[in-house]
């Protein structure tokens, strides 16, 4: 058997969890273990403080522990039943274990509400609770109190609570392997360039990155995704895109190789220092789920994150369900915001009832927590740093066993089906586990760009995503695989002289810096003929009404005719400044008006 390694302040901490009369029953109960009978009046006037010093010295010692084991389950029903509370589940079905065991329970059962009832002997540490509302009632078993996080010190380990790799890896050829360890600098490459370029679209948001930016990128850069299924397969890409995009808007740019900005933008999200939420992707399966800004944001994600990593074992598979109850037995908890708020985020799913299909919502609360947050925050993370080259990744098909609810799609979210993972040679360098690392080299898709001699023509490959995106800023498709300049696409967004300059000189600079005269020609057109018309913003034109009398004011007035420097119809110019006078002179002869 082996229990839980603490040292005496981690041990302290567990006691300090309890109150004070829950000491003093846990003094009574090891009373006999001890050796001596305990005098409650005397033990009731010693200190919370030395109380907890007391039995952190006795738990510290493995004898003891094991005495104290050996007096809570003396038999099969009582180590059945702590161990699956203490490690696996919070509560038990009373009715399973009496029919399981044939074992019986105290009761106090009421007729109305609720009914608390301690048990005794070597359940003195659980607690019957029978309930009875209407036609809704329930009986069930779980650990009193405070007690767990002493009895996680008592009862021995179970072996999940370590991360081990898997010896039969036989086992894991049937599942789905993915790497991307190979085309991550590509990706990094071709992004800081999109960006460069104002190529990469958000929605109105600014937070989901369009489908054609996305498409663009797993085109131009051979990122490897997770699934083929139209609905998921833009996933790694996704993921990737928002990531990088806010970091690159974030420091204003990447500076120095593509796998310093990998390093850099890890150290920044597992410091928690972004401002966009990862978690969002993540956890696309529950709604109201929000952030706190002066609380926790998703610092206890990537603290447990590191926690996980530093505790993996450099080779080999690792099972994520071993990764899970890793965090489970240790107490890990995620949380985006306060933890009671983790119990109102839900997910809407159809179930089968006997009226036929019904709506139903499944909170995060104490019994779905596991199945409908932890997990899938946990195996989503690993799939981002799949996604991210740090990890290689086996899965399956999506599919969740709790999925009878998850509407027709089989799963709770896309990450369901993650089965194992295991840290890459990258992963090592970027995590500190390993001292040097030699990038990947970039393979860049040589340019398929033929500029006409003729005509400002742009022939390209149609598979060429990113030369298409770069096209798209000056040109309209003219046939199946060529584009021509056009000044539409060429003013659009330019809201002054400068601004079209500017983007001119982008053309020369990201396209091509000296393509053929027919394009220069074009492009100098342009800059001569801009501001080729002006406003005169001192001049000022007035309709006149169809008024005999004010039209032969204007033929006949001479002070009127000095003021005026054109007349066409029924319009008049005049200078801005001399409209004063005009107003004078108008009502001087009857006529109100006001500009």
């Amino acid at each position: 058997m082996k229990f839980l390694k603490l040292n005496k302040n981690e041990i302290q901490t567990n006691f300090n969890n309890c109150s004070y009369n829950e000491l003093l029953e846990f003094a009574l109960f090891i009373e006999g273990i001890v050796g001596s009978k305990i005098n409650l009046k005397k033990i009731r006037t010693i200190r919370k403080l030395d109380l907890v010093d007391h039995f952190s010295t006795l738990l510290s010692m493995p004898p003891f522990v094991e005495k104290i084991y050996h007096k809570l389950s003396p038999n099969e029903a009582s180590k059945f039943v702590y161990e699956n509370l203490i490690w696996e589940t919070s509560t038990l079905e009373t009715k399973d274990m009496i029919s399981q065991f044939s074992i019986d329970f105290l009761s106090q059962k009421s007729s109305w509400g609720s009914s608390l009832t301690d048990q005794k002997d070597e359940f003195v540490f659980i607690q019957r609770v029978e309930t009875q509302y209407y036609n809704r009632s329930s009986d069930i078993l779980n650990l009193r109190g405070n007690f767990k996080s002493i009895l996680k010190m008592v009862f021995p380990m179970p072996k999940e609570i370590e991360l081990f790799a898997v010896e039969d890896t036989q086992s894991l050829d049937s599942f789905f392997t993915y790497s991307n360890e190979e085309y991550i600098f590509n990706f990094i490459n071709t992004i800081s360039e999109m960006l460069k370029n104002n190529l990469v679209e958000f929605g109105k948001t600014n937070e989901k990155p369009l489908s054609k930016s996305l498409n663009m990128l797993k085109n131009s850069t051979q990122i490897e995704e997770f699934y083929t299924d139209k609905k998921l397969s833009l996933l790694a890409t996704d993921m990737l895109t928002r990531s990088f995009s806010y970091y690159y808007w974030k420091v204003k740019g990447f500076k120095g190789q593509e796998i310093d900005t990998l390093k850099k933008i890890l150290i920044t999200q597992f410091e928690d220092k972004m401002d966009f939420f990862i978690t969002r992707i993540f956890l696309s399966h529950l709604k109201k789920v929000r952030y706190d800004n002066w609380y926790t944001n998703q610092s206890s994600l990537f603290k447990a994150l590191k926690q996980i990593i530093f505790e993996l074992p450099k080779d080999g598979w690792i099972d994520i369900n071993n990764i899970i109850k890793f965090c489970r037995y240790r107490d890990i908890r995620i949380d985006l915001d306060r933890p009671h708020k983790t119990a109102e985020y839900y997910m809407e799913c159809e179930v089968v009832t006997d009226n036929g299909v019904a709506q139903e919502r499944f909170y995060a609360d104490e019994n779905t927590y596991n199945a409908i947050f932890l997990e899938p925050i946990l195996k989503a993370s690993f799939f981002y740093l799949g996604a991210l080259g740090l990890f290689e990744l086996k899965y399956d098909e999506p599919y969740s066993p709790y999925a009878i609810s998850a509407k027709d799609k089989g799963y709770i979210s896309p990450w369901d089906s993650l089965e194992f993972v295991k840290l890459s040679k990258l992963g090592e360098y970027i995590f500190g586990l390993r001292e040097s690392y030699e990038q990947k080299t970039i393979t860049k898709k040589p340019t398929t760009l033929k500029f006409d001699e003729y005509k400002p023509i742009i022939t390209v490959d149609a598979q060429d995503a990113l030369s298409l995106a770069k096209l798209e800023l000056y040109c309209d498709k003219y046939d199946a695989n060529r584009y021509i300049l056009s000044y539409a696409k060429i003013f659009k967004d330019c809201k002054n002289s400068k601004a079209l300059e500017l983007k001119i000189d982008s053309f020369y600079k990201n396209i091509e810096s000296n393509p053929p005269k027919v394009f220069q020609n074009f492009f100098d057109e342009i800059k001569q003929n801009t501001n080729a018309l002006k406003r005169d913003l001192k001049q000022v034109v007035i309709e006149l009404d169809n008024n005999k009398k004010l039209l032969n004011l204007f033929m006949q007035n001479k002070k009127l005719q000095e003021l005026i420097i054109k007349a066409q119809g029924y319009r008049v110019i005049v200078l801005k400044e001399n409209i004063p006078k005009l107003t004078k002179i108008l009502k001087e002869y009857g006529f109100f008006v006001e500009f």
